[in-house]
């Protein structure tokens, strides 16, 4: 079957298989423009007569010089990097930008340098997520603050509706996919950020690791083992300063890493305790938030294990085990009693005296084996077995009022595993003319299932919306189906000329879905099948420098999903069939132009993206279908960061888009939902390094308003969304040689506003005000790190 046979004048199908190589940048969490350091080419590797340290990049010379295609000695590399690390670990005053190594590090599934990249994309440092830590912030909000056109954040382990671009994001750890086709929203609170070295983010449709990018793809790479064998303690707290009482939490964190011969190790562990949140009028907000969860009041643990083993100069093995488990605890529940009208006119309110059978969490574990070979019939070779193991259980919930079929009172829960392997080879085609080829093959296979937990009703009703006492029987809402995926690509780079870089490149991706007959939740029989999806995608792009100033990319991506086929199943009516069910994937052609500038201690870009795809997948609101509308994306970002002197530093981004969907005919229906278009987005920071061992930043983050419907409208997410501006305060202060004391405030003026998340969904056609919870007050964090 044809991914898109609907539509016979489709004249070009794809999917963006960027295989880059990215740099650390100077300023995490920016777009830079970089020159390799003197005597290299722009892919870190070096020239073939490298250049003499005075010679400056514009000069005929180095320019011909630049156009190299020998590959960087890893020994030189690996130094590289480690006294970058080392530098930056104990550094007491910033450095000129100027200082810091030009290194390449492992990005996606090759190495290069950001300005050789004709895409957008942001990577942000294990400095720069330890900062954000220090004010409250989890890996979902260090993204929204930092990356442009990231929805941000609000303290829940979901991401419903915080998109990239106006569309899905892949997450992966170390390359292993989190995401699941039944997508639960919960993907970004899977590890402890002490656990994590770095994330680089690809914005912009892509498939570098297969299905669901359609708006980028995010990839958690961990912390790595090696060098002498080093330990790390950290022990924190934070308090409401809105309502101290009950809001206490802890965390503990701890790091050991090291190697010895031919191993090297490293080991983290990470448990936490939230207390109760509460908005800056002092009053506790619901556990469930808004209706999508809650980080308050839950204990989580985070393991990661890693044990690499060198078998030779060229050849390594590396195992990698990582494991998460959050179970919230608490005695209140949301007042079902809230008054239902105005619509957004009563905010939610917490009530005591919850009692519930189940509790509300997420389990994830994971297990991959890596192999690398540096040097295998003239290529670069890397292998990766990997196995994922996750269930999320969900805050129990009313699904009618007792005359509807099916349970009244239900919980649901997420069952998930993926099995699968990578390969992937980096072949130098032609050191002369600088043309090579990373090529190789992925193959997944996802299980997937959702149920639920039958409450009693008659308990529910007498406890005015308390007690949730299970009956013991379990229905099913998405029956159990398999996803198995299997895709060959290629990618070629050619440095055609000293200042021209062009990439290009294809993957014929094939995936088998299967799903057995079923009873749906409301007792109706459904009958199961099976389906193959198959095409040929592709890619192209160019990076030119214009100076040695500024660098300049276009590029055409394609990124590719599934719908959501769990969404789809559990909505299958009775008597249907899994053939009749519209789940033929969406395909994504992405659009992009950008600038990139660095004006010595000022570095700035600029990205105009436009992406479009015949096949919509957006949820119609809650229990409703899919909407498979085509659909019209476009938007800007810009980020600029400015070294004022070694001790100020300035900067932020801004992120504007906007969506529109249409009829099968062409015509426009009207603007894309508040659920996928985020409203406009400005961040800015200014940090200060007050004394050589204290430094001190402050950072806003403003969220727009968005008015594109009808006041009287009762369409799914289609509502006003008010704006909204938090200043955080972070502080760290060094104390002696080994012992960090960081401190922050979130939400610094104690502002009192609703996230866009809770303003979205509070509508006719999804949840009334018992979903209208406001944000967390000014919140105090404070840890102490030592090293040891």
């Amino acid at each position: 079957m044809s991914w898109r046979g609907h539509r016979a004048d489709r004249h070009i199908s794809g999917m963006q298989m960027r295989i880059t190589r990215i740099r650390i940048m100077e300023r995490s969490g920016r777009d830079t423009r970089l020159r390799a350091p003197a005597g290299f080419d722009r892919r870190g590797r070096p020239a073939p007569n490298p250049v003499p340290e005075p010679m400056t990049a514009n000069t005929p010379q180095a320019r011909a010089h630049a156009s190299g295609a020998r590959r960087i000695p890893r020994s030189i590399l690996s130094a590289a990097v480690a006294s970058s690390c080392a530098a930056l670990a104990h550094a007491q005053e910033p450095a000129p930008a100027a200082s810091l190594p030009e290194v390449t590090v492992t990005a996606t599934r090759s190495e290069a340098l950001v300005d050789t990249v004709p895409q957008s994309v942001t990577i942000v440092r294990r400095e720069e997520i330890e900062r954000q830590v220090s004010a409250g912030s989890g890996l979902g909000d260090i993204l929204g603050k930092l990356v442009p056109g990231f929805a941000v954040g609000r303290e829940s382990p979901s991401t419903f509706t915080q998109t990239l671009r106006g569309r899905n994001i892949n997450v992966l750890i170390d390359g292993v996919p989190q995401s699941t086709n039944r997508n639960g929203a919960r993907i970004l609170t899977l590890i402890d950020p002490s656990a994590v070295e770095r994330i680089e983010v690809i914005r912009g449709a892509t498939a570098i690791y297969g299905d669901g990018a359609t708006g980028g793809v995010v990839n958690i790479i961990t912390r790595k083992g090696g060098g002498a064998v080093a330990h790390s303690t950290e022990v924190g707290g934070n308090l409401s300063l809105s309502h101290p009482a009950d809001s206490l939490g802890t965390v503990l964190r701890h790091t050991s890493s090291g190697s010895k011969d031919k191993v090297d190790f490293l080991f983290n562990v990470a448990v936490e305790q939230t207390g109760a949140f509460f908005d800056a009028d002092g009053d506790r907000i619901p556990p469930s938030g808004a209706n999508q969860g809650s980080l308050s009041e839950t204990r989580s643990y985070s393991l990661l294990g890693k044990l690499g083993y060198q078998l030779d100069a060229s050849q390594s093995i590396q195992l990698t085990a990582q494991a998460y488990k959050a179970d919230q605890d608490t005695d209140y529940t949301t007042d079902p009693s809230v008054p239902a009208a105005p619509l957004r006119g009563h905010k939610s309110r917490a009530i005591s005296g919850l009692s519930l059978d189940e509790k509300e969490g997420s389990k994830n574990s994971l297990v991959s084996l890596d192999y690398n070979n540096k040097e295998i019939w003239g290529s670069k070779m890397h292998a990766q077995l990997f196995a994922r193991d996750y269930t999320t259980v969900y805050a129990p919930y009313r699904r009618h009022d007792g005359t509807g079929a099916g349970p009244e009172v239900f919980q649901s829960f997420i069952d998930s595993t993926k099995l699968g392997g990578r390969l992937e080879f980096d072949t130098l085609l032609s050191d002369r003319h600088g043309v090579s080829l990373v090529w190789g093959a992925d193959h997944i296979r996802e299980e997937t299932s959702q149920s639920g937990y039958v409450h009693d009703p008659a308990a529910y009703a007498a406890s005015g919306g308390r007690v949730f006492r299970s009956t013991g029987q379990v229905v099913t809402w998405v029956p159990p189906y398999d996803v198995v995926s299997t895709g060959l690509f290629g990618q070629l780079e050619w440095q055609a000329t000293a200042g021209l870089l062009l990439r290009g490149g294809l993957r014929h991706e094939s995936i088998d879905v299967d799903v057995g007959d079923f009873t749906n939740i409301d007792g109706g029989a459904v009958g199961g099948g099976s389906k193959r999806y198959s095409d040929t995608l592709y890619n192209l792009g160019a990076v030119f420098d214009l100076n040695e100033r500024i660098n300049l990319y276009a590029s055409y991506n394609q990124g590719f999903s599934l719908p959501d086929m769990g969404l789809t199943l559990r909505g299958a009516a009775a008597g249907s069939s899994f053939a009749a069910l519209n789940t033929q994937p969406q395909v994504v052609d992405n659009y992009e132009v950008g600038v990139r500038g660095n004006w010595g201690g000022t570095r700035a870009s600029f990205a105009l993206f436009w992406s479009e795809n015949d096949l919509g997948a957006r949820s119609g609101g809650l229990n409703a279908a899919i909407v498979r509308a085509p659909e019209k994306i476009y938007g800007f970002e810009a980020t600029v960061d400015h070294r004022f002197a070694n001790s100020w530093r300035a900067g932020g981004t801004f992120s504007w888009l906007e969506g529109k969907k249409y009829a099968a005919t062409g015509a426009e229906i009207g603007y894309l939902g508040n659920d996928a278009i985020m409203p406009p987005k400005l961040t800015a920071y200014v940090e200060h390094q007050t004394t050589p061992k204290w430094s001190n930043r402050l950072q806003v983050l403003y969220s727009g308003s968005r008015d594109r419907f009808d006041p009287s409208s009762t369409a799914a997410y289609q509502n006003r969304i008010e704006d909204y501006a938090i200043l955080d305060w972070v502080s760290e202060y060094r104390i002696g040689k080994k012992g960090t004391l960081s401190f922050g405030i979130n939400n610094l003026l104690n502002e009192q506003y609703h996230s866009t998340f809770s303003q979205t969904v509070v509508n006719p056609r999804v949840y009334g005000n018992t979903a209208y919870a406001a944000a967390s007050g000014a919140v105090l964090h404070a840890t102490y790190k030592h090293a040891w």
